[in-house]
């Protein structure tokens, strides 16, 4: 005789009762202030920090920390980390009262990738930049977002005195270079455990065959349950299973959810 699987006094689609925290933006350096607030320098230059995020999203601009005015304003650039300007923008003025951390946004946010590097970036005309020497030799974290220790990137923070891509460092200096990161909403992983199951021949009705394992793909947690749907379609929201693979049967709903953390489901045969 043939089986199928079909979940006890439930049909198949399974929902939650639970939502994921929702993706607030996130910085490197928050509200922290430098040491050396203005270096004496006054020459025009690019000043940029090398960073990456765990987690794909989007920037909706550049920070920067200033202790000493620009009446002839800012320009800010978004590189990728091999040089490719993937955003910018500028203001005419400072955009709050120095001393502050000042932020510019571009016209829409700029999407990057997970695990992926890129400098952010701005440029002044007159100089006088936070400098805090070696205050990247460690790197910095912060949530998803993170500054590698200089010494395994090559250089970080990083300059030009130029309105060009910063590719030069000195002694790990941190400029207070800085983003305004928001993640992307995560997705939500569904697997199987076993990740191939079957229905043995001889298996009486009630076998665990197989759990529904479902997580958030940034490992968020979980505060709440999961459920199943009315049926639909002419199986009863029965699965069926082909060979090795679940198979959910055409006629009936697909498996979706919007849950968290580890939750687990029962399978069970019946005849």
């Amino acid at each position: 005789m043939s089986k199928r699987i079909l979940l006890p006094s439930f049909s198949a689609l399974i929902v939650a009762a639970g939502s994921c925290a929702h993706a607030q933006t996130v910085t490197l350096f928050g509200n922290s202030t430098p040491l050396t607030a203005v270096d004496p320098d006054t020459n025009a230059v690019t000043l940029g920090l090398k960073f990456y995020s765990t987690q794909a999203g989007s920037i909706s601009g550049i920070r920067f920390y200033r202790a000493a005015r620009n009446s002839s304003g800012y320009r800010v650039k978004l590189f990728t980390g091999s040089g490719t300007l993937v955003g910018q923008a500028s203001a005419t003025t400072d955009t709050c009262t120095i001393p502050c951390w000042e932020q510019i946004n571009f016209p829409a946010p700029v999407s990057i990738a997970a695990n992926t590097s890129y400098i952010a970036a701005y440029y002044t005309s007159n100089g006088r930049y936070p400098d805090d020497t070696n205050g990247l030799a460690a790197g910095k974290k912060s949530n998803s977002l993170i500054a590698p220790a200089s010494a395994n990137v090559g250089g970080n923070g990083v300059y030009t005195y130029s309105t060009g891509f910063p590719n030069q460092s000195w002694q790990a200096s941190n400029y207070w270079v800085d983003v305004a990161f928001t993640p992307s909403a995560p997705s939500l992983l569904m697997s199987f455990n076993p990740p191939t199951p079957k229905i043995p021949a001889d298996a009486p009705a009630g076998t665990v065959v197989s759990t529904v394992n479902v997580t958030w793909s940034d490992g968020s947690p979980f505060t709440g349950s999961i459920a199943f749907g009315p049926p639909s379609g002419n199986d009863g929201g029965k699965f069926a299973f082909s060979g090795h693979d679940i198979v959910v049967n055409a006629t009936g709903p697909g498996i979706g959810a919007d849950g968290g953390s580890v939750q687990k489901v029962t399978v069970q045969a019946q005849q």
